[in-house]
């Protein structure tokens, strides 16, 4: 066995303390490097890790903006309700039970579903009902305080409502159950009328408990924007029910549509399509006749069969559809008439009660014969032969020139969604011969 002399040993001592030195340093030198790390180049998002674990997180919704009229009517609103949801593992388990029969009631739900729902013990959050009333929310609470029930939530929430019930329902158009818009001018303006969410946080404990402190962050919502339209309530009132008095006196089986403007700087001031849905409640089938017909089906094909009747319900057709204009162009056809020269105010034309354009006759409405007249007596009595002879007069390329310079060749593009974008205008390549018009 071999010994070792003094001197070796102290050797041997010093080198292993060297090490030991080297070691510790090395170890202390990675803690500082990792504390520095942890400290300053991520702190932040550690910080965050950190509250998203020790912080709750519930939203308060934002009331979404105002919808009025012109002459100050309030056309859509924003009302508060409840949101009512559950931590079944929060619950103790001889509430279980209890609590799904008193709930149920309460919420109008499904007995079987809500004790499913909290019969799942490692829950932390379930939806039990959308959009509950005040009644609802104070019952809910009562309950729960009664029996010192634990992990039921009620959060305060807002929905749309629609004052005026089915007034302008074709043009406000709706929102979905998050409060957005699916519609009309809803959908349109859906940026500007959201508003901004607010939060509100509070402590929990490692198993995500509330834990049995005040603290509490709040953030307030910021409401969405207002907007005020250049419908005028009193006036859209007048159309409405002109329009459904036409409908059901001439047996309408498309709806009637009509729009008033103001000729001076061209705002609606009113439109609509009679008979119109209530936006409160948008997808429920007002025509009878469609309602039957699709509750005559089931599984898909009643699904297809009511969307399809939804999207003929909600479409307004004053912007969607295509309509021949009628006397109502002789307006553009007198127009250009008299902007280009072709004819003056006090030029004459002779009105038979009929005339032939190759080889299709034309007569005047409702059998009149003018006789001799004058454009302005013409565009007076809307006698067709005279405006035939006008449009002669102006010729088919400054008459198909005129459709654009009036914009009849593009969109109005108008605020609100589903405007049809083409137009079944003529051109003069197609109009043929030059008297072969109106």
């Amino acid at each position: 066995m071999r010994h070792l002399s003094p001197l070796q040993t102290k050797g041997m001592r010093l080198r292993i303390r060297l090490l030991a030195g080297v070691l510790a340093a090395g170890c202390l030198g990675g803690l500082v490097g990792r504390l520095a790390v942890l400290q300053l180049v991520d702190a932040d998002g550690y910080a965050a890790r950190a509250s998203d674990q020790q912080l709750r997180g519930a939203t308060l919704p934002a009331a979404r903006g105002e919808i009025t009229s012109a002459d100050g009517t309030l056309l859509a609103a924003s009302e508060t309700c409840w949101t009512i949801r559950a931590a079944p593992r929060e619950l103790a388990d001889e509430l279980v039970e209890p609590a799904a029969k008193a709930l149920s009631g309460i919420l109008e739900l499904d007995y079987a579903e809500t004790l499913e729902k909290f019969s799942v013990r490692t829950s932390n959050d379930c939806l039990l009902r959308r959009r509950a009333s005040r009644e609802m929310a104070d019952a809910v609470r009562a309950w729960c305080q009664e029996h010192n029930a634990q992990g039921i939530q009620i959060r305060q929430d807002t929905r749309r409502v629609y004052p005026q019930g089915d007034f302008m329902g074709g043009l406000l158009g709706f929102t979905d159950v998050d409060n957005a818009g699916l519609w009309g001018l809803e959908l349109y303006y859906n940026k500007e009328l959201t508003g901004q969410n607010g939060q509100i946080l509070t402590a929990k404990n490692a198993w995500g408990y509330d834990m049995p402190t005040h603290y509490q962050t709040l953030q307030e919502a910021v409401p969405g924007n207002s907007l005020t339209l250049t419908i005028d309530a009193e006036i859209q009132h007048w159309l409405e029910s002109a329009l459904s008095a036409a409908v059901q006196e001439h047996h309408v089986a498309e709806r009637g549509v009509g729009i008033v403007m103001d000729v001076q700087t061209g705002a609606v001031l009113a439109m609509s399509c009679q008979p119109d849905y209530d936006p409160n409640t948008p997808r429920r089938l007002i025509d009878d006749d469609a309602r039957a017909a699709v509750d005559a089906l089931t599984g898909e094909e009643r699904s297809a069969a009511l969307q399809k009747a939804q999207q003929a319900q909600w479409r307004n057709k004053a912007i969607s559809d295509l309509y021949e204009p009628g006397s109502v162009f002789k307006l553009i056809t007198a127009a250009a008439a008299l902007d280009s020269g072709a004819c003056k105010p006090t030029d004459y034309f002779v009105c038979a009660g009929k005339i032939s354009v190759a080889g299709t006759r034309f007569r005047c409405a409702n059998g009149h014969v003018h006789g001799a007249e004058t454009f302005a007596q013409g565009l007076a009595v809307s006698c067709n032969p005279c405006f035939i002879q006008i449009g002669a007069r102006l010729g088919k390329e400054r008459f198909c020139d005129y459709f654009a310079a009036f914009g009849l060749r593009e969109a109005t593009g108008i605020d609100l969604p589903g405007e049809i974008k083409r137009s079944e205008y003529y051109t003069a390549d197609r109009m043929g011969p030059v008297n072969d018009f109106v």
